[in-house]
């Protein structure tokens, strides 16, 4: 442990001494060291200090005061048809291959649900029904797992890491089809995450981008292009992009060059 002493007032003070008490005051200790002292202590020009802090505050016992129960309470309706108005019968047909009109019957997955809950959550979906209707509305197109997760983020829920990053896309196609905003965010957040942006499928991560105005997602694919104009250009069919995400893209690559440029 180091040490060290300046003078104070005609007296010798030792940092990091004992007895330093009288030189206390509301602002810490009055006491400073010389420059040319302190430059002693340097380590490759850096100097070093180690700060204890106390409190001399007496800890408070925690009163026991109960948060707002909304949220468990909203959680307790979930898919409880005692306490719901419409029904949705989800899953009834899928695809029985891709690009084929074909479809396969499948058992529908039943839901209930709080006409007003959906209003002020998913707009696009309280659209679709009225409170009281006695027929279940058929939703197809979307998994009965991702529907469910919707409709428990409707309630107050939390779709879990995992679960986002497992159906980030298929979240995303729901959401964005009933007017569920906040969680489409969440979505869009993980897939830019977990997304590799490559020259091979950069464009068609750019073209799903725009269709689903997917701004973050989006950024990120309009920074590869900077960074990569000169792997993209030549490489990569524009044929099939529409005209102002041509231009954002020569934007993008024109901007790296300019980065590249001032680099150097």
């Amino acid at each position: 442990k180091r040490t060290f002493q300046a003078k104070w007032d005609d007296k010798m003070i030792t940092f990091g001494g004992e007895g330093q008490e009288e030189y206390i005051n509301g602002w810490g200790k009055l006491i400073f060291a010389k420059r040319e002292t302190m430059l002693t202590y340097l380590d490759n020009g850096t100097l070093k200090l180690e700060v204890h802090l106390r409190t001399y505050k007496k800890a408070e016992p925690d009163s026991f005061v109960p948060s707002n129960s909304f949220c468990d309470n909203m959680l307790k309706g979930f898919n409880n048809e005692e306490m719901s108005d419409v029904t949705f019968e989800v899953g009834g047909e899928v695809e029985s291959a891709a690009n084929r009109r074909k479809r396969a019957k499948t058992t529908p997955t039943t839901f209930h649900a709080g006409h007003l809950i959906l209003k002020l959550n998913a707009p696009s979906l309280a659209d679709m029904c009225k409170p009281g209707d006695e027929a279940a509305v058929p939703i197809n197109g979307v998994e009965p797992e991702v529907f469910k997760m919707l409709l428990y983020f409707c309630y107050g829920g939390k779709v879990s890491e995992d679960e986002l990053e497992a159906n980030a896309k298929a979240i995303i196609e729901a959401a964005d089809r009933f007017g569920i905003v906040n969680l489409k965010l969440q979505a869009e957040a993980v897939l830019t995450k977990q997304t590799e942006v490559t020259v091979d499928n950069m464009l068609d991560n750019l073209l799903y981008a725009n269709s689903k105005n997917l701004a973050l997602f989006q950024e990120k694919i309009m920074d590869f292009a900077a960074e990569n104009g000169d792997k993209i250009v030549g490489n990569v069919s524009f044929s099939s992009v529409p005209s102002e995400l041509i231009s954002d893209i020569l934007t993008a690559v024109a901007r790296g060059k300019m980065s590249e440029g001032d680099a150097s």
